[in-house]
């Protein structure tokens, strides 16, 4: 658990304005919460100066990373979130998205 690697994952959601798919994702973070503790920041890609992740999901939202790397994006559900937890739990990665070594 996430005690083992000595700190909590930090989870990013990549959302938008009405986007009924971004609610839907949000609710389903809010079940994994209930079970297992995370740190959550909430990008919009719309605001200013979040061009670069509007380029990347302006189709894919939401879009969800594990510090740092992508780990879900268009439709998913608390499952897919657990289940990446679960790894990164298991072998935490880098913000960079690269194993540590």
């Amino acid at each position: 658990m996430a005690g083992r690697v000595g700190r909590l994952a930090r989870l990013t959601l990549f959302s938008g304005p009405n986007c009924s798919l971004c609610d839907t994702a949000k609710a389903e973070l809010a079940k994994v919460r209930q079970r297992r503790p995370f740190n959550l920041e909430t990008i919009n890609i719309q605001d200013q100066g979040q061009e670069r992740w509007k380029r990347k999901y302006v189709y894919w939202i939401p879009a969800l990373h594990i510090e740092g790397k992508e780990v879900a994006k268009g439709r998913w559900n608390a499952q897919t979130v657990n289940e990446a937890l679960d790894t990164w739990e298991r072998d935490p990665w880098t913000t960079e998205g690269t194993k540590k070594p």
